[in-house]
């Protein structure tokens, strides 16, 4: 037990942020979570039914883009958890994703420095360090590399660049405020869901399994527990000499190897049996490392345990 220490998730409600709010209630923490009802529990509501919730948990009604709304659920908290953040790809509306997120990403480490938190931990994103046209192709990629804002701007790429961008920003802020920021990156996040609906990364799994595509793509993916994810969130607080970024993934896969796996385990759904090109730009998930994250998280979920649970949670919630 932490001995009654207080955290605040902003977007608790997210399939990261919910696992964040299970394991700090887990350890326990009292918790601040935002959302944006508290009374609507199709989507809230799995919260309020962890273990621990009804004497720890407190749901704040908040926005990212609402300053004063947040300023009530980070006060008095020992560190702020910010995992809010827009999803969105090519084509759409850029300053439906940027804004958001720099506006959201500002107002939050606004209200911490008002409130005087020392700490926070800002999920950003492999995005925000993968795409880059430019760089070798037999460069180790690590916590020093980014993505380029010019070649994500190039091809509409809003959520790379957002996720670029807020990060730097959060940087910037905890320079100018005086707040201690810790950065995770995680990959193509796996594992057991909590919320009612589906992500996109899960989608990911399950769009592979239920036979509306009959084509993968020659690529490989980065992939990571959430479970793990949340634990690396948690550590980025407590480990005293947390500082900086991490890149969080547990292996990379090729597309045909997690089909594979997924058949020999779940034979029962339709797959995809056509290969698609290869694409340089996910063969870099070969080479990201995860060195530096080890100090926080000592062993990973293994990948087939990851997959597995995936599918039993989908399956558990009719989404499949």
């Amino acid at each position: 037990m932490e001995g009654g220490k207080r955290a605040c998730v902003i977007g608790a409600g997210g399939f990261i942020a919910s696992w964040i709010v299970a394991k700090l209630l887990d350890r326990g923490y009292k918790v601040h979570g935002t959302v944006r009802d508290p009374d609507d529990d199709e989507k809230y509501g799995h919260l309020k039914k962890l273990p621990g919730a009804g004497e720890r948990l407190s749901l704040f009604r908040a926005d990212v883009l609402d300053y004063e709304s947040l300023v009530p659920a980070v006060r008095g908290c020992d560190v702020v958890f910010h995992t809010a953040c827009p999803v969105a790809h090519k084509f759409e509306d850029p300053d439906a994703v940027l804004k958001p997120a720099m506006d959201g990403t500002r107002n939050v480490m606004e209200a911490c420095h008002k409130e005087n938190i020392k700490r926070v931990v800002f999920t950003s994103s492999g995005a925000a360090i993968i795409f880059d046209p430019n760089r070798p192709q037999d460069q180790i990629i690590d916590e020093s590399c980014w993505s380029d804002p010019e070649a994500c701007r190039k091809y509409e790429d809003w959520y790379r660049l957002a996720k670029t961008e807020s990060e730097k920003l959060v940087s910037k802020l905890g320079d100018e405020f005086g707040i201690h920021v810790v950065v995770i990156c995680p990959v193509v996040v796996l594992g057991p869901i909590l919320q009612s609906k589906i992500n996109a990364s899960v989608g990911l799994v399950a769009i592979l399994m239920n036979g509306s595509k009959t084509s993968y793509p020659n690529t490989y993916f980065g992939l990571v527990d959430v479970r793990d994810v949340a634990e690396a969130h948690i550590a980025g607080y407590e480990d005293p000499n947390a500082s900086g970024r991490y890149i969080c993934i547990a292996c990379s896969k090729l597309c045909k190897e997690m089909i594979d796996a997924l058949k020999e385990n779940f034979p029962q759904y339709s797959y995809p049996d056509q290969c698609e090109g290869e694409t340089t730009q996910g063969n870099s998930f070969k080479k990201m490392s995860n060195k530096k994250i080890l100090s926080l998280i000592k062993e990973f979920i293994p990948y087939e345990k990851m997959l597995v649970d995936t599918v039993a949670s989908l399956q558990e919630k009719g989404l499949l």
